[in-house]
This record gives structure tokens, C-alpha cells and sequence, in this order.
């Protein structure tokens, strides 16, 4: 499956109140506005049209990864279908709400949707922030998962992603040449865990830590470092309990990297050892 994908194209998150939502993306996070209607509400944190979008419509949450031909659509979807998944190609309609030329869908047994799509829409425009917070692009995103076999089964054996490191049970899966896009974490409850956005430097991370912290936001954990990628992050909570965080420094992953097995341990997610209440972090 090596080449199939681009990137990490996108994460949507369903709200109850898309203001609010709205409101947390630009004011507290720093992403740009890029369009929003009475039902959808799309962000830029980079080159793309969006890479977060905060929907009153669909009731569930969804990740979406680029492929590189149109053909690797009907090849992923006979693939998924061989293996028992269910398989929706998305509509016209569908597919002006994601502003993709085309694309497919599925839902990971921890049940969030998983879209794979062809031509995303790339803006002609810089990204400028509302504030200098210095994101660069959406980095990666968390999953949670109460069965961690199955899903990390679904993202490199049946999807094709690889597993770059393991931290206890916890795995981290390449789809490119960084060290992870997806990082799924055994846990007591199914759903999206969190969305990492790069930002140019340490000096960045802590700038937002700081910002953060003045307008009385929860640090959920750090500034910290993960062991596994290297990266320097800090994290807060966001809508619907989903964690949004800065980090800089991950670091690449090699295509024939051999997979590291890191303690089942609180120092394994972070080797400062920033305190959290995060079940997902604290290991056994």
C-alpha cells in the first residue's frame, strides 16, 4: 500500500452549537475561517481549503486521508469490502460538503468515519491565523479505542499504515514520511481523542501554553516531550471533550523502520513528566 496516501487530509467534528465551536477554533486555537454555512464551519491551519470543519449535520465524527489516484478509491473500497467493512461512495452532494472531487467512506471499529478522498481542494491563499499562534499544518489525530487490536489492525493490515513505535498497548501509525498521523490509545471509550497542529518551534508551543493558561483553559498535560516522535507539545481541551494541542519537532520515520516498544508507563507519553488526569496518558 506504500504511496497510496498524500496526507492527513482532514478531521470534522460534530457539535451541538457550531458558534461556539466556531468561536474556540479562530479565538482560542488560531486557525482561519474559511467558510462556514448555518450547518458546517471549515478552518485552515495551512496550503489546504480546510483541515478542520465543525458540523451541526452529521452526527458523527470523521478523519479523512488523501489518496493519490482515483483508482486507489475503487482498489480501497474492494479491499474494505473483502475484509467486511462497509463501503459508501460519497455523493455529489457529500461531496461539495467535504470540497473533494471524490471519495469514499467507512467507519474503524472504534466508530468514527474514515473517508479517503481524491482531489481535496487546496486554497490559492496563505494561511494567516486571527493570532500569530504559528501553526503550520494539522500535525496528526488521537483515537480512542476500548478494542486497540482491532483498530490497530484496521489502520495498517486492511488501510496500510505502519507502526512506527508502541508505548504499552498505545500505537502510533505512519502514512507518510512523518513518524505518525494516526496514534491510537487503548481506552475505556470509543471516539476521537484528540487533533495535533504543528507549530514552527518550542518557542511556539510555549507562546500557547502561556496564552492558554491567561484565559483560564485547562493543560490537560504538558509542555512535554513524547518519547516516540520526539515532538514537544502541550495540550488543552476542546468541544465535545476532544483534545486540541500544539506540537513542533516530530520526528521523520524511515519506510523499513523497525517499530520500538516503549513501557506501558506515564514517562512513555511524555519524558518531562508533565502531571495529567488523562487515562490515555498514564499507562498501567
Amino acid at each position: 500500500m506504500s504511496g497510496t496516501y498524500r496526507d492527513l487530509r482532514y478531521v470534522r467534528l460534530a457539535t451541538g452549537d457550531l458558534n461556539k465551536a466556531a468561536d474556540f477554533a479562530t479565538g482560542l486555537v488560531g486557525l482561519q475561517e474559511f467558510a462556514r454555512d448555518e450547518q458546517r464551519a471549515y478552518f485552515r491551519s495551512d496550503a489546504r481549503a480546510y483541515s478542520l470543519c465543525f458540523s451541526a449535520a452529521d452526527k458523527g465524527d470523521a478523519v479523512a486521508l488523501t489518496v493519490a489516484r482515483d483508482t486507489d478509491l475503487t482498489a480501497m473500497a474492494e479491499r474494505l469490502r473483502a475484509e467486511g467493512f462497509a463501503v459508501s461512495e460519497l455523493d455529489q452532494a457529500a461531496c461539495t460538503a467535504r470540497k473533494i472531487k471524490k471519495g469514499i467512506a467507512t467507519s474503524a471499529p472504534n466508530g468514527v468515519a474514515v473517508e479517503l478522498v481524491w482531489r481535496p481542494l487546496t486554497s490559492g491563499w496563505r494561511y494567516h491565523g486571527p493570532r500569530d499562534a504559528g501553526i503550520t499544518e494539522i500535525s496528526s489525530v488521537s483515537l480512542a479505542c476500548t478494542d486497540i487490536a482491532a483498530n490497530e489492525d484496521f489502520w495498517t493490515r486492511v488501510l496500510g499504515g505502519a507502526v512506527s513505535d508502541w508505548a504499552g498497548d498505545a500505537a502510533y501509525i505512519r502514512i507518510d514520511g512523518a513518524h505518525h498521523r494516526i496514534a491510537l490509545y487503548p481506552s475505556a471509550r470509543d471516539g476521537i481523542l484528540g487533533v495535533d497542529f504543528a507549530v514552527e518551534s518550542i518557542n511556539n508551543v510555549m507562546q500557547n501554553h502561556y496564552f492558554l493558561q491567561a484565559r483560564q483553559m485547562p493543560i490537560v498535560q504538558g509542555p512535554g516531550r513524547q518519547p516516540a516522535s520526539e515532538k514537544i507539545f502541550v495540550a488543552t481541551r476542546g468541544p465535545g471533550d476532544v483534545l486540541f494541542s500544539y506540537s513542533t519537532g516530530m520526528s521523520q520515520a524511515d519506510p523499513e523502520r523497525t517499530p520500538r516498544q516503549f513501557p506501558d508507563a506515564a514517562l512513555s507519553h511524555c519524558a518531562w513528566g508533565s502531571p495529567t488526569n488523562e487515562p490515555e496518558f498514564r499507562g498501567a
